[in-house]
Protein backbone atom coordinates (compact mmCIF):
# COMPACT_ATOMS: atom_id res chain seq x y z
CA UNK A 1 0.00 0.00 0.00
CA UNK A 2 1.20 3.28 -0.58
CA UNK A 3 -0.36 6.56 0.27
CA UNK A 4 0.16 10.01 -2.32
CA UNK A 5 0.05 13.22 -0.59
CA UNK A 6 -2.16 15.16 -3.10
CA UNK A 7 -2.24 19.12 -4.38
CA UNK A 8 -5.22 20.78 -4.16
CA UNK A 9 -5.98 23.21 -6.69
CA UNK A 10 -9.24 25.73 -5.31
CA UNK A 11 -11.68 27.66 -7.63
CA UNK A 12 -13.39 30.84 -6.93
CA UNK A 13 -16.31 28.81 -8.09
CA UNK A 14 -15.96 26.61 -4.76
CA UNK A 15 -14.82 23.61 -7.14
CA UNK A 16 -11.30 22.20 -6.93
CA UNK A 17 -9.28 19.88 -8.01
CA UNK A 18 -6.53 17.41 -6.75
CA UNK A 19 -3.30 16.32 -8.46
CA UNK A 20 -0.92 13.74 -8.00
CA UNK A 21 3.00 13.79 -8.38
CA UNK A 22 3.45 10.53 -10.74
CA UNK A 23 6.93 9.62 -12.83
CA UNK A 24 7.31 8.70 -16.20
CA UNK A 25 10.02 6.89 -17.24
CA UNK A 26 12.12 8.58 -15.15
CA UNK A 27 10.57 11.54 -15.43
CA UNK A 28 8.37 13.95 -12.91
CA UNK A 29 4.94 14.78 -14.51
CA UNK A 30 1.45 15.83 -12.81
CA UNK A 31 -1.76 14.16 -13.17
CA UNK A 32 -5.08 15.30 -12.14
CA UNK A 33 -7.29 12.82 -10.15
CA UNK A 34 -10.27 12.03 -12.47
CA UNK A 35 -12.81 9.82 -11.28
CA UNK A 36 -14.86 10.70 -14.11
CA UNK A 37 -11.98 9.58 -16.54
CA UNK A 38 -12.45 5.87 -17.69
CA UNK A 39 -8.84 5.85 -18.89
CA UNK A 40 -5.82 7.32 -17.55
CA UNK A 41 -4.59 9.45 -20.26
CA UNK A 42 -1.48 11.87 -21.20
CA UNK A 43 -1.70 15.46 -22.74
CA UNK A 44 -0.31 15.12 -26.65
CA UNK A 45 1.13 18.67 -26.16
CA UNK A 46 3.36 16.89 -22.93
CA UNK A 47 3.58 13.83 -24.21
CA UNK A 48 6.94 14.27 -25.57
CA UNK A 49 8.78 15.31 -22.57
CA UNK A 50 8.25 11.75 -21.71
CA UNK A 51 8.53 9.46 -25.13
CA UNK A 52 10.03 10.15 -28.43
CA UNK A 53 7.44 10.97 -30.99
CA UNK A 54 8.72 7.84 -33.29
CA UNK A 55 6.93 5.66 -30.37
CA UNK A 56 3.17 7.46 -31.16
CA UNK A 57 0.66 5.59 -33.05
CA UNK A 58 -2.96 6.35 -34.33
CA UNK A 59 -5.96 5.16 -32.12
CA UNK A 60 -8.07 4.11 -34.54
CA UNK A 61 -11.24 4.41 -31.60
CA UNK A 62 -12.49 7.85 -30.97
CA UNK A 63 -11.79 9.32 -28.19
CA UNK A 64 -13.99 10.78 -25.22
CA UNK A 65 -12.23 11.68 -23.01
CA UNK A 66 -13.04 15.22 -20.74
CA UNK A 67 -11.18 17.91 -21.51
CA UNK A 68 -10.49 16.74 -24.39
CA UNK A 69 -10.53 19.01 -27.76
CA UNK A 70 -10.04 16.53 -30.32
CA UNK A 71 -11.81 13.03 -30.94
CA UNK A 72 -8.41 11.43 -32.03
CA UNK A 73 -6.25 9.73 -29.41
CA UNK A 74 -2.63 7.98 -29.71
CA UNK A 75 -1.02 5.22 -28.09
CA UNK A 76 2.19 5.75 -26.89
CA UNK A 77 4.43 3.00 -24.96
CA UNK A 78 5.61 4.13 -21.47
CA UNK A 79 8.37 1.64 -19.87
CA UNK A 80 7.52 2.55 -16.91
CA UNK A 81 4.48 4.56 -14.96
CA UNK A 82 5.30 5.16 -11.26
CA UNK A 83 2.53 6.21 -8.84
CA UNK A 84 4.11 6.64 -5.37
CA UNK A 85 5.93 2.73 -4.77
CA UNK A 86 2.96 1.33 -7.64
CA UNK A 87 5.39 0.68 -10.38
CA UNK A 88 3.79 -0.19 -13.76
CA UNK A 89 5.96 -1.69 -16.39
CA UNK A 90 5.12 -1.27 -19.83
CA UNK A 91 1.72 0.40 -19.70
CA UNK A 92 -0.08 1.33 -23.02
CA UNK A 93 -1.04 4.71 -22.43
CA UNK A 94 -3.74 6.79 -24.53
CA UNK A 95 -2.66 10.44 -25.29
CA UNK A 96 -5.58 13.07 -25.95
CA UNK A 97 -5.19 16.70 -26.23
CA UNK A 98 -6.27 18.00 -22.89
CA UNK A 99 -4.92 21.58 -24.00
CA UNK A 100 -8.25 23.55 -23.64
CA UNK A 101 -8.08 22.28 -19.62
CA UNK A 102 -4.29 23.04 -19.36
CA UNK A 103 -5.36 26.84 -20.81
CA UNK A 104 -8.26 27.19 -18.22
CA UNK A 105 -5.83 25.88 -15.62
CA UNK A 106 -3.31 28.41 -16.95
CA UNK A 107 -5.43 31.19 -16.74
CA UNK A 108 -6.68 31.00 -13.40
CA UNK A 109 -2.45 30.84 -12.12
CA UNK A 110 -2.54 26.91 -11.91
CA UNK A 111 0.05 25.03 -13.03
CA UNK A 112 -0.71 22.58 -16.46
CA UNK A 113 -1.02 18.98 -16.03
CA UNK A 114 0.44 16.60 -18.37
CA UNK A 115 -2.15 13.68 -17.65
CA UNK A 116 -5.10 12.78 -15.81
CA UNK A 117 -5.21 9.74 -13.53
CA UNK A 118 -8.40 7.51 -14.61
CA UNK A 119 -10.55 5.05 -13.06
CA UNK A 120 -9.08 2.22 -15.01
CA UNK A 121 -5.86 2.46 -12.85
CA UNK A 122 -7.57 4.08 -9.96
CA UNK A 123 -9.78 0.41 -10.34
CA UNK A 124 -6.91 -1.68 -10.74
CA UNK A 125 -4.96 -0.30 -7.69
CA UNK A 126 -7.93 -0.92 -5.20
CA UNK A 127 -7.60 2.85 -4.40
CA UNK A 128 -9.13 4.97 -1.67
CA UNK A 129 -9.19 8.99 -2.29
CA UNK A 130 -9.58 10.49 1.42
CA UNK A 131 -10.79 14.15 0.37
CA UNK A 132 -10.21 16.11 3.61
CA UNK A 133 -6.48 15.01 4.06
CA UNK A 134 -5.81 14.97 0.04
CA UNK A 135 -4.38 11.32 0.13
CA UNK A 136 -4.69 8.71 -2.56
CA UNK A 137 -4.05 5.28 -0.97
CA UNK A 138 -3.02 2.73 -3.45
CA UNK A 139 -2.75 -0.93 -3.36
CA UNK A 140 -0.80 -2.98 -5.92
CA UNK A 141 -1.38 -3.44 -9.42
CA UNK A 142 -4.00 -6.10 -10.20
CA UNK A 143 -4.00 -6.53 -13.89
CA UNK A 144 -7.65 -7.17 -15.44
CA UNK A 145 -8.45 -10.98 -15.98
CA UNK A 146 -10.95 -10.46 -18.65
CA UNK A 147 -11.04 -8.22 -22.10
CA UNK A 148 -12.46 -4.97 -21.43
CA UNK A 149 -16.43 -4.82 -23.39
CA UNK A 150 -19.52 -2.63 -23.31
CA UNK A 151 -21.66 -3.18 -20.76
CA UNK A 152 -23.77 -2.30 -17.78
CA UNK A 153 -22.72 -3.98 -14.50
CA UNK A 154 -25.62 -3.34 -11.75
Amino acid sequence: MTSLNLIQLNFETGGYNLLARVIINGKPALFMVDTGAAKTVLDTDHLQKFVSQTELKRNPRKNLAPGATSVYSYIANIDTLEIGSVVIKDYKATAVDLSALNRSFRGMGNPQIDGLLGCDLLRHCKATLKFEERVLELGALEEPTEEPKNAVIE
